[in-house]
Order: structure tokens, then sequence, then C-alpha cells
């Protein structure tokens, strides 16, 4: 919980007031979007409308830190140090998306600078992991389902990853359920429904709300292979020509691909070409759970559980003295394996590190 002292007063005249508050009544309302706007340089930012009475609630616990601005807008500060870990916990944990507003100099007027989305951290990760290690790895993915068909594309930015995959599902798309699962996916990009939206949309959307992904609906034309041989041609690091690639064959997944090359935008850093890496993801090699399944087995920690890191099983097991120790318990308990000699190899070097106490201390001393 922050301290109230801890917050910046926000301090305008009254024409900055009623200026700010005219702007602000023009703004959309968004779900799931909570509206920072940058203050001193970013020195603190401030919150508004139903954003600040949730931070007051979330943040703070108590409505007395609001304010009324123009005598009607509730309104809250937060210290940037505040401002960094409530947008962390938003992202990260409650699977928000923030928008960063600045005001420009020359005119006082207020436009978007920054934007962020589960799965997509890129423009913030420099103010979320300033001081702390990514203990969670945002992962994105597309979808593109035809009826029994279904084609996925995902990416990991921070391994510089690709991986697609295709399979055959049931009605109630089960097996896109378990990919979600086993990735630990974020944020799911899918094709915006028309007019009607269709049955299959429908299902898709609620597979994708039962495990907690944030769903982000995409223009139909975006989901274009014209110019994925050209894309993934800077992207991956292969001295094969891209088209004989056996993942280049999956046109569904292509599609899908081609549309978080472009949410991602993968292509305006060159410090991405011939980086990546990509594969097939092989949805077999795992044992198939479903959200009431890691719900029931309480495998991973939930948001209520608060600072109790003992109600899940990861907290029980999680002793892990690196984020990617961190990330790999967590992958190993979203993937359980199916084969028998892959489970023995495992459970061989679990047995080596708890038989040969000077190995393991020694390795986690390095």
């Amino acid at each position: 919980m922050a301290k109230e002292e801890q917050r910046p007063d926000l301090a305008l005249d009254k024409s900055s007031e009623q200026g700010f508050c005219k702007f602000f009544a023009t703004l959309e309302q968004k779900d799931n979007t909570i509206r920072l706007f940058e203050r001193s340089n970013g020195d603190y930012y401030s919150v508004h409308g139903p954003d600040a009475t949730y931070v007051a609630n979330v943040v703070y616990k108590t409505p007395s830190v609001l304010k009324k601005l123009g005598g009607n807008l509730p309104s809250c500060t937060m210290s940037r140090v505040v401002a960094e870990n409530f947008m962390r916990d938003a992202l990260l944990n409650y699977q928000l998306r923030v928008e960063i507003y600045a005001s420009q100099v020359r005119d006082g007027s207020w436009s978007i600078a920054k934007t962020a989305s589960p799965g997509n951290l890129q423009e913030v990760d420099e103010m979320l992991f300033r001081n702390s290690e990514v203990a969670t790895v945002p992962l994105v993915m597309a979808v593109m389902a035809k009826g029994e068909q279904v084609g996925v594309a995902f990416v990991d930015p921070a391994q510089r990853s690709i991986g697609v995959c295709e399979f055959i599902d049931n009605d109630v798309y089960s097996n896109l359920e378990s990919l979600v699962i086993q990735l630990n996916v974020k944020e799911c990009l899918i094709e915006q429904p028309g007019a009607t939206q269709s049955l299959e949309s429908r299902k898709v959307a609620g597979v994708l709300d039962r495990c907690g992904v944030v769903i982000t609906s995409i223009q139909k034309n975006k989901f274009s292979v014209s110019n994925i041989e050209q894309d993934l041609g800077r992207l991956v690091d292969s001295k094969a020509p891209i088209a004989s690639l056996p993942e280049f064959d999956l046109k569904r997944s292509m599609g899908a691909l081609a549309v978080i090359i472009s949410y991602l935008n993968l292509l305006t850093d060159e410090s991405n070409y011939a980086s990546y890496t990509i594969g097939t993801h092989n949805l077999a090699q795992y044992m198939k759970l479903d959200a009431s399944a890691v719900q029931a087995l309480n495998l991973m920690p939930s948001p209520q559980d608060g600072a109790s890191k003992t109600m899940s099983l990861y907290g029980l097991l999680n002793r892990c003295k690196t984020s990617q120790g961190k990330r790999l318990l967590k992958q190993w308990l979203k993937q359980p394996l199916l084969s028998v000699t892959e489970i023995e190899d495992r459970l061989g070097l679990v047995e080596q590190f708890f038989e040969n106490i000077e190995c393991r201390e020694t390795l986690r001393s390095v």
C-alpha cells in the first residue's frame, strides 16, 4: 500500500484546471484501460475519473486521496515510483491496458505518448523493469480459426523467438485452450468481428476470456500473408530461404504471425533483424490442461492471494534464485510431460540435485 504522504500535489491554476477537465470530457471511455497523465516531465502522474477511484481503492486503499477537479472530476496523483509499480501490477497481474498521456509544450494539448498491454510492454519496458528483473515474460498470440481448422502464431520478444502451430480442434476449441495454458499467453489478437459475430469467433473469445487472456480485435485484412516472406526474411536468422522452411507452409499461422509482427512493430527496430528463431510448437507433447483444471489444482498464484506466497503449487515450489528459473518453473507446471523417457530424465536431474548438496549449493551461489 502506498503512503498518502508520498503523493505529489496536483496544483493547477483555474484556467489549466478548466482546460484539462474540458479535454478529459472528450475522451472515449475504454474498458479495462487505465489512463495516466504525465506531470512535471514524468516526476509524477495523475489519474482521473473512474481510473482515479480505482487507484484510490487499489493503491491507497482509501477514497480520501481523491480530489475533485472542476468541482466533479475525481482525481488522484502518484509519484513516479508508485506509478511504475502500479503499472507493472496492472499489466502483469490484473490484465489491464495502459495509456500514458503527455502534454505538448507549445500549446499545452494532451496526446498519447506510450501505450502498453499485457502482451506488449515494449514502450514501457524500461519504466517497468528499471529496478527489478522480469519474472514474467509477456507472450502475445494471434489466432486464425475457420471452423475446425486453427492456426496460431506467438512471439516472445525477450527470447526473440517465434512459434507457430496448426491443428484440428473440436467445437469447443479445447486444443486452443490447452495451448493458451501451456504457453502462458497474456494477450491474443483475433479477427475483428463483423456486423454479426460468428458463433466460432464467440467460442474463441469465450476460451480466451476463461483463460484470463486480454483480447485485442484486429481488422481482418491485417491477417494477410502478402508480405510475410519478406518480413520473416528480415527477422529470422536463417541461411535457408524463408519459403523453404516447414513453418512457412502453415498459411493460417503465417497470417496470424503477420498481425503480430505489425502489432509489436518488430520491423521498426533494426536490432531485431536476423535475431529471431522460428519453430513449430507440438501441442501433443504435453498433457492437456484447461483453465478449470489449472484453477482446481491451484497451480498458479492469483491476484487475490495478496502477500501470501504459498497459496499455490508454484508458490510452494518456488525457491528459484533467478527470473529465468522462475519462468522455467512456471513453464514446467503448465506443460506436464507425457513422454516416459523425458519424465525419467527430469526426475534423474531432480535426484542428482537432491542428493548432491555440494553441487546444488555451488550452482545457487554462482
